[in-house]
């Protein structure tokens, strides 16, 4: 730590007797942020990745490409990931034929940013070895695979993908991903590992690698077997994916989508869900549960009303991921099932408005999505996160996004915002007795920015900056 010069008989007892101090100048000390929803291991691969993020066009896409190549002439497979269809001008994913007109003599592989899709290119369709019958696998009018693989095939590309980093990239992909969060203040992370499209091995890896990290990590297993999650030693399951995205346009909605056909699909019968809800709530779990759109909500809820009845255990603390489109009625049945919500209020900043990603998905229901204020009204906990790869970890633009969302009657207060990602995250994992708020006995996690986000103009919170932060009472990262 930073020694303050000189003894100053004035100065407070905790001060004088304090081994070293940190003079602040006056700058605001908050807990220790939590980010509750993210994909860890995904997250620090991908930066070995091509980051097709912010990409404009097709052609924008082909020449991050095709400079990836010129400075990795060794390489014969290219990864690349974070491409956002919302961002294209084509409105659309590019196919195989698109991709082998700026790269024919390299696979390459293309992960959407909502990991709802994965693009190969005709090299790398011929070694992918999906079968063309499975689920999920698009087809031209001649009946032959356009490169585009959503659903199982998807999901298979993902896993496959994903496992061809070794064990040793991986650790070091999380450590440098660790320090990058520490300069975003976050001291805590809840990683959804394992899941649909992700591999299983991811949680098992950061189980056994996790304490050697610099972040504290809550890890919920994505499994349908309560016995695996157990036999890690683990007592959190999920995030079970019940439906897609509206960046895909694959989430479940109860009426049909704006700017295509259909109402979006959901990954499991009510049964299926209901019997695995069951089993977790037998073997005393807490569970999380992928649902985006209100009709995948109303599975999770009559599942949960399920295995309530069964068997009477009120005493787990069960999360749904995302919510970003609810009924009334929905709110109302999970505050009486105690249920929390994990929302990304980014999504509000980067999707959100009249002229959207959710606008063109939906039309004027826009106006209903993620729709804080009234959540917290019902008596539901909100716990806030990123969904990083998806949104990059930042908790500032997430509160300010709460704060300030496109629908005035949606907006948080700062301290309710902030609450999302300090007391309520710490709450949502059973820590809430020693983290997320600044008191005596409990963890020194601390995070101090540059201004008062209670006092500064409510616009401006999005260019705060952390200058410190502390971990366990230790500073991990400074900037003063």
């Amino acid at each position: 730590m930073i020694q303050d010069a000189g003894y100053r008989s004035w100065e407070p007892t905790y001060i004088r007797d304090a081994e070293e101090a940190i003079d602040l100048k006056g700058n605001l000390v908050l807990p220790g942020f939590s980010d509750s929803h993210v994909h860890f291991v995904p997250s620090a691969v991908d930066r070995m990745k091509v980051n097709l993020n912010g990409s404009r066009n097709f052609e924008e896409i082909g020449q991050r490409l095709k400079d990836w190549v010129e400075r990795h002439p060794q390489e014969s497979t290219v990864h690349a990931c974070c491409l956002e269809v919302s961002d294209l001008e084509e409105k659309r994913p590019p196919t195989r034929n698109v991709i082998d007109h700026y790269l024919r003599d390299y696979s390459v592989l293309i992960e959407s940013r909502d990991f709802h899709y994965t693009v190969l290119n005709t090299r790398a369709l011929h070694s992918s070895r999906v079968p063309f019958t499975m689920e999920g696998v698009e087809l031209d009018e001649r009946q032959r695979p356009t490169g585009i693989f959503r659903g199982k095939a998807n999901a298979f590309l993902r896993r496959k993908t994903a496992d061809s980093y070794s064990w040793e990239d991986k650790e070091r992909a999380v450590y440098e991903l660790s320090g990058r969060l520490l300069k975003k203040g976050v001291t805590s992370i809840h990683a959804m590992e394992g899941g649909y499209g992700f591999p299983e091995s991811d949680a098992e890896f950061l189980a056994s690698c996790g304490p050697k990290l610099p972040l504290d990590i809550a890890i919920y297993f994505g499994t349908t077997s309560p016995e695996k999650v157990k036999r890690l030693g683990l007592s959190r399951i999920g995030d079970l994916f019940l439906d897609g995205s509206f960046a895909s346009g694959n989430a479940a909605l109860l009426s049909n989508y704006e700017d295509h056909p259909g109402n979006g699909t959901l990954n499991y019968s009510q049964e299926e869900l209901n019997s695995f809800l069951l089993r977790c709530y037998l073997a005393d779990l807490d569970t999380s549960l992928h649902a985006v759109g209100n009709r995948a909500m109303e599975q999770a809820l009559i599942a949960h009303e399920y295995a309530r009845q069964k068997t009477g255990n009120i005493y787990l603390r069960h999360r749904i991921e995302h919510a970003e489109l609810t009924t009334e009625l929905q709110r109302k049945r999970a505050a009486a099932l105690g249920l929390t919500f994990s929302m990304q209020p980014a999504f509000e900043y980067y999707y959100g408005g009249s002229h959207s990603m959710y606008a063109e998905r939906l039309g004027e229901r826009w106006r209903q999505t993620n729709p804080f204020r009234e959540i917290r009204n019902a008596g539901i906990r909100i716990c806030g996160g990123s969904d990083s790869g998806l949104t990059p970890v930042n908790p500032l633009v997430g509160i300010y996004a709460a704060v300030n969302p496109p629908v005035d009657e949606n907006r948080l207060t700062i301290e309710e915002a902030l609450s999302m990602f300090t007391r309520d995250a710490a709450w949502a994992v059973r820590e809430e007795d020693y983290k997320g708020e600044i008191e005596i006995g409990k963890i020194a996690d601390l995070t101090v920015t540059d201004r008062n986000i209670f006092l500064t103009n409510p616009k401006n919170i999005i260019t705060a900056e952390i200058i410190m932060t502390i971990k366990s009472g230790s500073v991990l990262y400074h900037n003063l």
